[in-house]
């Protein structure tokens, strides 16, 4: 009878989604939900004569991540996504609060699931 052999298994890998693939995330289950939406570029160009990224003029400063419109009505979207211990800048902040104001739905989504929950929680 044949003797029953261990595996050697690597430990699981526990850590948290990126920015990115939260981002990811979002995009795919908004776009499952009726919305046109997409990744907004908000870095800055590359100056050769620094060496560093500065402010694009076109840009505003603020906006969030995930940008997009609700397909059934036209209702704005933003949402800002954090990672591990980043904070909403004041601007960011703003943008957010705007929108709100304006009757848009605005969101912070530190992950996928909070996201999920926090969408679902208001209805939509």
């Amino acid at each position: 009878m044949p003797v029953a052999t261990r595996h050697q298994q690597a430990p699981l890998e526990l850590t948290p989604p990126t920015a990115g693939e939260t981002t990811s995330a979002i995009l795919a289950y908004l776009t499952l939900q009726g919305f046109a939406v997409w990744r907004q570029n908000t870095s800055g160009i590359y100056d050769q004569k620094t060496g560093r990224y500065r402010f694009n003029p076109q840009g505003r400063r603020g906006v969030p991540d995930i940008i997009g419109f609700r397909k059934r009505d036209g209702v704005f979207i933003g949402v800002e996504v954090k990672a591990g211990r980043d904070q909403l800048c004041p601007e960011q902040k703003q943008f957010l609060d705007e929108l709100k104001a304006a009757g848009g739905l605005a969101f912070v989504a530190h992950s996928f699931a909070q996201f999920q929950q926090s969408f679902e929680g208001r209805g939509l």
